[in-house]
């Protein structure tokens, strides 16, 4: 196995599961990390998307897979971190070659305007124009969303086809609604937490689990010190919002994966080494520092731990486009004839 990953060189074996990250960084949004994302992609052929925050499908693009590939998207929660890329799922994806509904998972909430269903159905709303402006140009199908919202309150499977088990269990973050997802594939199984502080829930659900991504903030000290942020705020954020270095490291430490990995902190030079030191306190067993674009393949006999490389100038991949051709459209929308009069070149 080379000592980096190449996007479609190394085709999966049929017992093998590779997990990308997208997005490992906090809310705010910079060149070297995206918000949350992870794309979990399985020997089966199956692709997941693991939240989808703003920036994350940059990343995507690079890896310069085919839209159309895509299983399903998961949300954890409504945070724009987790799923503020919303727009770039669905309508960039269906510029991109997509020629089938986009099929969502997220969790209800206490009331139904914070629900998966409702921020879904008036993302889409408030994108009007944008897409029927594109119909007639883009297949139709594309620009449908199936939306499968799951009891938040409930653990157990809310994904059950082709031999892929997800599950979803509570996540304390914040206020009702966040969950963290256990995948469980042919003999393999991949935890994700999403935003929680450590709960009974993780450790009970995260137990025997091959990797476990969970978050990571960063120390109260950095928070204060490069974020600018008083003592109250940081351990509020830090401490209360999401999980700190060390009780991070306490969570692995009881849930014992093959490989642990720390996300959602800014992975700086001169960050990481406090947060793994403060990890280290309680853990002392196999652990990542995740980057964007940091590349997990895990079979039974181990698990390989790389970076992609990546283009820049990427176009979408072309691989279904025979479908894209031959799917059916709607009449385009008619511009009123006074605007369409001033044209130079008039289209027929």
């Amino acid at each position: 196995m080379r000592d980096y990953y190449f996007p479609n060189t190394e085709p999966l074996a049929a017992d093998e599961m590779r997990v990308i990250a997208l997005g490992t960084g906090r809310p705010f949004v910079r060149r070297a990390q995206a918000n949350c994302s992870w794309l979990i992609e399985l020997g089966n052929g199956d692709k997941f998307v693991f939240d989808f925050g703003c920036g994350s499908q940059t990343n995507f693009t690079a890896l310069e897979i085919p839209h159309q590939d895509i299983t399903a998207y998961f949300a954890t929660h409504l945070h724009a971190d987790h799923v503020g890329d919303f727009g770039q799922v669905w309508v960039g994806s269906w510029a991109g070659g997509r020629t089938k509904p986009l099929v969502v998972y997220g969790p209800s909430g206490p009331e139904k305007r914070f629900g998966t269903e409702h921020f879904v159905r008036h993302q889409m709303e408030s994108f009007a124009w944008d897409t029927h402006t594109r119909l007639g140009l883009l297949p139709d199908a594309g620009a449908e969303v199936e939306v499968h919202e799951f009891d938040f309150t409930k653990t157990g499977p809310v994904y059950e086809r082709n031999g892929v088990v997800i599950k979803s269990f509570p996540a304390v973050h914040i206020y009702d609604g966040p969950v963290s997802l256990r995948l469980e594939w042919n003999g393999l199984s991949f935890v994700f937490s999403g935003d929680t502080t450590p709960s009974r829930f993780f450790i009970d659900n995260a137990k025997n689990a091959d990797l476990v991504i969970h978050e990571c903030f960063n120390t109260v000290s950095q928070l204060m010190q490069r974020s600018g942020y008083d003592e109250r705020t940081a351990r509020g954020i830090g401490t209360m919002a999401h999980s700190s270095p060390e009780e991070m490291g306490q969570v692995l430490q009881q849930v014992q994966p093959r490989l642990g990995v720390a996300y959602h902190f800014f992975n700086d030079f001169d960050t990481g080494l406090e947060v793994e030191r403060e990890i280290r306190k309680h853990y002392s067993g196999p652990l990542a520092l995740a980057q964007d674009l940091m590349v997990f393949n895990v079979t039974p006999a181990a698990i390989h731990t790389r970076l992609a490389v990546t283009p820049t100038h990427v176009w979408p991949n072309k691989e279904h486009h025979d479908k894209f051709r031959v799917a059916s459209r709607k009449p385009r929308p008619v511009m009123s004839r006074w605007l369409a009069d001033t044209q130079l070149f008039p289209k027929f």
